[in-house]
């Protein structure tokens, strides 16, 4: 707040149209939740300009009026939060300002699609309730903002709703296991994605053995070349001379290049085959009406909305400061501290530079590189979570679903505590029934369990994941022993990081020195 925090806003009093006597009721859960809602209207993501709505002075008002009842509620409850003298009653006030801005926020969705104006966009995506509820720098900052950069499945609030209610995403709170039984729109089109999902992948394996295919067959002319490139006797004619031993090599050596090559072409003939029957199924599920568009009311967008407040919820924690809009005490005072989509882009790039195999997912025992969908929420955070570590239907190629906080401490932790989350989800859904036992998470549980560590041991898990990207990846030694070993063989850094390593102390070089043994050993 400003430091004449106790002094109401003049447009605050102004709009404060009656004198609020009575005490504002407990806000509870919202008293307007629809049976149904209302077909939605297709809006397609724009952008905002900040500096347009932080230099309207009327937005505010209008943000109150499009809250309806809820709204006033919240501006009641805003104008005797700065008014109250004591601490006390200001704390008192403070609290109940929580669920009556998230009530009014609420009730906007019904309205979003319909009436979507720049002031809404600010609202749902950065907090911006007030411009003068923040300082000129800080105005500053949000005016500054470039969004103008192409980020792949990176997205702010508002933008997630708008790709819900488009039907472009699929609701967080769907339960596509009871649709699943009946043949609806929504049930075809997952099975359909699905399809799509499985055939991207067929084809992302087929180019791989095709380019498989075309080394062996350049390994086969190499060899037929060194064969029949004969010398000549001078002495007898010039005639060709036998085959020298490099040729006879080659000889044998064709042998087995035939057998890969005939190896080679059975695989890719079953690649085609199941990328056409591939084509077949999603070409029978179109007919079905697969690929009609998803009809999506406000009540879907309602409940994600719930669903995505759950989520600014962990990034903030139970013990951190739920303050739902933007205030100048908590506002970051630097771009740099904004969790902005190009800042988050880079960060990921960073991360994934030294955790290369982050984003891999294996299906049919080749590798594939599936980024999931990020959701920028607009809160006071410092931890980011991972939602859902895939899509719960397509458990192959779906993508997972992460939250990060827009106004984080640090974004850099912020960011590795939801890889690290996705890290361990994915390992522990890897190993099924025998997580305690194999692989990243059975190594860790036993060592958890021999070291008599204490506490949840996932968050164990995240926090020392933040120490091994942070620092071991710099050479200085955080973990334990036991962890570093884990870690260096289960989420392991590229090799040129490791041959820098090696050198960087003792325990790096035994690590390495175990690495090349697998590597003789082909244990690794």
């Amino acid at each position: 707040m400003s430091d004449n925090e106790n002094n109401l806003d003049p447009e605050i009093a102004e709009l404060l149209g009656i004198e609020a006597e009575e005490e504002v009721k407990e806000e509870g859960k919202p008293d307007f939740f629809p049976e149904s809602g209302k077909p939605i209207s297709k809006t397609e993501i724009r952008q905002i300009d900040p500096h347009a709505v932080l230099n309207d002075k009327k937005s505010y008002s209008r943000l109150i009026s499009a809250g309806g009842e809820h709204g006033k509620r919240l501006h009641e409850i805003i104008s005797k939060f700065m008014q109250a003298s004591q601490k006390d009653e200001k704390g008192m006030y403070r609290e109940k300002i929580v669920p009556a801005y998230w009530n009014m926020v609420h009730a906007m969705v019904d309205n979003f699609f319909d009436d979507l104006t720049s002031e809404k966009q600010a609202l749902f995506r950065y907090g911006l309730l007030n411009s003068s509820f923040i300082d000129e720098k800080q105005r500053g900052i949000l005016s500054t903002i470039d969004e103008s950069v192409s980020a792949e499945n990176l997205y702010y609030f508002d933008e997630w709703l708008l790709k819900v209610g488009n039907g472009d995403i699929k609701p967080s709170s769907v339960d596509e296991t009871a649709k699943a039984k009946k043949k609806t729109p929504s049930s075809l089109r997952s099975k359909m994605e699905r399809k799509i999902g499985a055939r991207d992948a067929e084809l992302s394996t087929m180019k791989l053995k095709t380019e498989q295919h075309l080394m062996i067959e350049k390994s086969l002319k190499s060899s037929i070349s060194i064969i029949t490139n004969h010398d000549h006797v001078g002495d007898y004619g010039d005639v060709i001379a036998p085959y020298s031993v490099e040729q006879k090599k080659a000889l044998v050596q064709i042998q087995d290049i035939v057998k890969n090559l005939l190896k080679s072409d059975r695989e890719m003939s079953a690649a085609y085959s199941t990328v056409k029957s591939l084509d077949r199924e999603i070409g029978g599920l179109k007919a079905e009406g697969g690929d009609t568009p998803v009809e999506v009311d406000t009540k879907t967008v309602k409940e994600e909305f719930s669903t995505v407040k759950q989520m600014v919820k962990m990034t903030v924690g139970r013990q951190g400061n739920h303050f739902p809009f933007l205030i100048k005490t908590y506002m970051p005072s630097s771009e740099r501290e904004i969790c902005t989509k190009s800042r988050l882009k880079s960060m990921l790039e960073e991360i994934e530079g030294l955790d290369t195999g982050i984003f891999l997912r294996t299906y049919k025992r080749e590798e594939h590189r599936i980024l999931p969908l990020f959701v920028i929420v607009p809160s006071y955070g410092d931890t980011g979570i991972c939602w859902e570590p895939f899509d719960r239907m397509n458990k192959a190629t779906g993508k997972g679903r992460i939250s990060i906080p827009l106004y984080p401490r640090n974004l850099k932790v912020a960011v590795l505590s939801a890889l690290g989350d996705l890290r361990w989800q994915i390992a522990k859904e890897k190993a099924l029934h025998y997580w305690m036992e194999e692989g990243l998470t059975g190594h860790y549980y036993q060592y958890a369990q021999e070291k008599k560590v204490k506490g949840d041991l996932k968050d164990l898990f995240i926090q020392d994941y933040i120490l091994w990207i942070t620092f071991e990846s710099q050479g200085m030694q955080k973990l334990q022993r036991e962890v570093r070993s884990i870690f260096w063989r289960y989420i392991p850094f590229p090799q040129a990081v490791k041959e820098n390593l090696k050198n960087r102390g003792y325990y790096y070089a035994e690590l390495y020195k175990k690495d090349q043994n697998r590597a003789v050993s082909r244990g690794y």
